[in-house]
């Protein structure tokens, strides 16, 4: 799948995603692909279970809501995927405390 705006990466394990994109109409464009493979595959996303966070000099500003399957998502300020923490900041950062203990 290309998606035209710069690059945009995916991380894929089991039944979990990750999108990483450089904006968030990058974001939301990969959100709507999401949305609409559900449409036509009758998958359903769970919500509850589904954040968006921001890394980046703008990691902490408030902006509009993004939407997957026309629902808002929570914004956070970290993430745990697959016993990695990721932690919203200026520059990527993750720790492994938890998988190393």
């Amino acid at each position: 799948m290309v998606i035209k705006e710069k690059e945009a990466l995916k991380a894929l394990y089991a039944d979990d995603i990750v999108l990483l994109a450089h904006s968030l109409n990058g974001m939301q464009l990969m959100l709507d692909i999401c949305t609409n493979f559900g449409v036509e595959y009758d998958v359903i996303f769970n919500n509850s279970k589904s954040d968006i966070m921001r890394i980046g000099p703008r990691y902490n500003v408030v902006c509009a809501p993004l939407q997957l399957s026309g629902k808002c998502l929570q914004f956070v300020e970290s993430i745990k995927y697959l016993g990695v923490h990721i932690v919203a900041n200026l520059k990527f950062k993750c720790t492994f405390e938890e998988v190393i203990n």
